[in-house]
């Protein structure tokens, strides 16, 4: 019986260290995971750092005037006049939806199915 008990305890030791070799080999390759996603956060934030930084020298106002007096003749650009800039009020109505001729929607779109919009 004793026999028997100590085969058991050595297979149950022999089975506790394997579990334990598999959760170690785990546990490495989560770490690993981890540290390889951790570096490509960083690089994206480091392409995020200089895209950033060539977008505000890409729109310095020296810089795009100097653009804008170069190549006047191409884009023909006039300043912005007062009158262009209009107040929400000033903007024409919405059309209105009208109900399809014949009862039921025959051309499966949208007149009809929405409220009007005043």
């Amino acid at each position: 019986m004793g026999r028997y008990l100590n085969i058991l305890f050595v297979l149950a030791v022999v089975i506790g260290a394997a579990a334990v070799y598999d959760m170690k080999l785990a546990a490495k390759k989560s770490a690993s995971r981890v540290a390889e996603l951790q570096q490509k956060i960083d690089e994206e934030q480091e392409s995020i750092r200089l895209l950033k930084a060539e977008w505000s020298a890409l729109n310095q106002p020296e810089r795009l005037q100097h653009l804008v007096e170069r190549y006047n003749s191409y884009l023909q650009l006039q300043p912005l006049a007062v009158d262009q800039i209009v107040s929400p009020e000033d903007l024409p109505v919405r059309p209105v939806q009208l109900k399809p001729v014949g009862g039921s929607d025959p051309m499966g779109g949208y007149a009809g199915n929405s409220q009007v919009i005043r």
